[in-house]
């Protein structure tokens, strides 16, 4: 991260020599040595427990760095938020039950279909950038290291390239895997085979149709117990293990990752009824309405008055023979293409074992542009939910070879600063920055997101281009920008508003370089906003 800044006006000596310390850290840690580390102190933290009995903790969020070394030990835990549904399902720290998740376990990351987010014209959502250096699909890999779980599928369709690239340049299967624990980051494309000539139709049709390779056992190893499916596109911090310890400890065929939600989400998830006994989901929803939301409001022991259903967190753990029985015992149509609208119910009718694992921390999926416009603002405070400072607690994503941000006569409050930017004589507020942003004098910004550009330029080449009469990427002097997302590689010209003068919800300006959804403008990747220009 090239830099954070969280006060009135900031030092720019010491903000710098702060972005390369936080920049050489990330660099220095690769996805291995992370992942064992992670790893280590969760299991010193399970030895503590088991000598001194279980920690407890409330639900707070903040980080300060001058709490004792307890309290970050017990914070760790609590923003963790796994807690199991049944009563049967083990406390925190105690013994785990079953083989290392490095031994027996393979996640099925799914990255997603079509999307109407403007975003997602050019890229897959998984691989939007999140908090100026990252990308989605960044969350679940970095849990899963975190976790132990280091053999991982990507299942790609739409968009795929810019998530493809990411995946190939981050988690290198030499620096990720290493010869003996063989540690993989794979992408999976839709493809024609034999059996299939069709794209996916749905999550669980595409694992499916890649059942052949994810059962392949070119690489020697044994098959998995268990199959982990991931959604890629949401944020939140989950030790999978405890997930998995659920999982085991209940001899469940399914467990299924579950949150507390209110009445404005639950039509929009799967939501189910648990068994206050044994923890046991005996109705399931999907995307509920009318006498069905009803059945399943306020009838789980986690649900409360604000949040009274239990949805789906699109998190599931299949035991393997059963994960394999389900989909090829199913015909392949569109009648069983999704896990939440067709195999979950469907196990339940064939009287399979379907457990829920409730997880009470920060999670947000991220269906929409308002979800992930927001998320990434929310990144920006020094309360933010999911921690992206503390080495134990950051999203694990490639380092980026590039000098730390300059700024000069800034006035910077509560924003992220991205390595490689150019910041002069601004002022700018609850915003992320992504890498190799310029902006130029006199410019106001503020709970915006500026999402960068692909490759470093200096004054040199931006004066160039100027004399050639191309288009500067960046902002150009006295422009002004609230609550909008700038894309990769823009050009905005001098005297530029970016403010939504007119309030307006939903407009389609596509010629002219942005488009309005949620009320919030984006102003789309590669446009060149002219000089003088109001929106």
């Amino acid at each position: 991260m090239g830099g954070v800044a969280s006060g009135r006006r900031i030092n720019v000596m010491r903000h710098s020599h702060i972005g390369v310390e936080l920049s050489q850290q990330k660099s220095l840690l690769s996805a291995r040595s992370f992942g064992q580390h992670c790893r280590s102190r969760r299991n010193r933290l399970v030895n503590q427990s088991v000598s001194a009995g279980p920690i407890t903790a409330d639900r707070s969020t903040s980080h300060k760095a001058s709490e004792h070394q307890s309290s970050k030990t017990t914070q760790h835990r609590s923003n963790n938020g796994s807690t199991p549904s049944g009563a049967s399902n083990g406390a925190p720290g105690s013994k785990k039950i079953g083989p290392p998740l490095n031994e027996s376990v393979q996640a099925i990351l799914l990255a997603g279909g079509p999307s109407t987010n403007a975003l997602a014209r050019f890229r897959a959502m998984p691989a939007v950038k999140l908090g100026s250096n990252m990308q989605l699909i960044d969350v679940p890999i970095s849990n899963c290291i975190k976790s132990g779980v280091n053999k991982m599928y990507v299942l790609t369709q739409f968009n795929s390239h810019t998530l493809n690239t990411h995946i190939a340049a981050s988690y290198p299967p030499v620096v990720f895997g290493g010869p003996q624990k063989r540690g993989f980051v794979d992408v999976l494309t839709a493809s024609q085979t034999p059996k299939s000539a069709n794209w996916y139709k749905g999550s669980a049709d595409a694992v499916r149709q890649q059942l052949d390779s994810i059962l392949d056992a070119f690489r020697g190893m044994d098959l998995p117990d268990e199959l982990l499916i991931l959604s890629g596109q949401a944020l939140y911090r989950m030790d999978y293990a405890d997930l998995l310890q659920t999982h085991r400890s209940n001899n469940a065929d399914i467990t299924i990752a579950t949150h507390a939600v209110g009445l404005g989400q639950a039509s929009f998830r799967g939501c189910c009824k648990v068994e206050p006994d044994t923890g046991c989901i005996s109705l399931f929803y999907e995307k509920p309405t009318g006498d069905d939301l009803d059945k399943v409001r306020s009838v789980s022991k986690n649900a409360t008055e604000e949040d009274p259903f239990e949805a789906s967190m699109g998190i599931y753990v299949f035991k393997r023979d059963v994960l394999v029985n389900l989909l090829r015992t199913e015909s392949g149509d569109t009648k069983s293409a999704h896990f939440g609208a067709d195999v979950i119910p469907h196990a339940l009718e064939s009287k399979l074992k379907v457990v829920a694992h409730h997880f009470d921390g920060y999670w947000r999926d991220i269906s929409n542009l308002r979800d992930f416009f927001e998320v990434n603002l929310e990144m920006t405070s020094p309360a933010s939910p999911i921690s992206i400072f503390d080495v134990e607690e950051t999203i694990v994503s490639r380092g980026h070879i590039l000098p730390p941000a300059m700024i000069h006569k800034c006035e910077i409050v509560h924003s992220l600063i991205g390595e490689g930017s150019a910041l002069r004589g601004s002022y700018i507020k609850g915003s992320v920055i992504g890498c190799n942003t310029f902006i130029a004098n006199g410019c106001h910004i503020e709970d915006s997101l500026l999402m960068g550009n692909d490759n470093y330029s200096n004054d040199r080449e931006r004066e160039r281009a100027r004399q050639q009469g191309l288009s500067v990427l960046g902002i150009g002097e006295n422009s002004v920008i609230k609550r909008a997302i700038i894309d990769d590689n823009v050009s905005i010209g001098s005297n530029v508003q970016i403010i939504n003068k007119d309030g307006i919800e939903e407009a389609d300006h596509t010629k002219k370089g942005y488009v309005i959804q949620n009320g919030i403008v984006v102003i789309l990747k590669g446009a060149t906003i002219p000089d003088g220009t109001v929106i």
